[in-house]
């Protein structure tokens, strides 16, 4: 019952600081996802044109 209460309160800790970091450095994750969505587009359509070979 006390590793319950301990898992839980850790956990909550960690998503509310998880949070707090995500928000504070918003523009710096939308300038990585910015970055990445293109290349991952691009690897994603490779994937399906493989799919598509006979």
């Amino acid at each position: 019952m006390n590793k319950k209460i301990l898992f839980f309160t850790l956990g909550f800790a960690l998503v509310i600081i998880g949070v707090v970091l995500t928000l504070r450095d918003w523009l710096f994750l939308v300038m990585v996802f910015r970055g990445v969505f293109g290349p991952f587009m691009a690897i994603a359509g490779l994937v399906v044109l493989t799919l598509c070979k006979d």
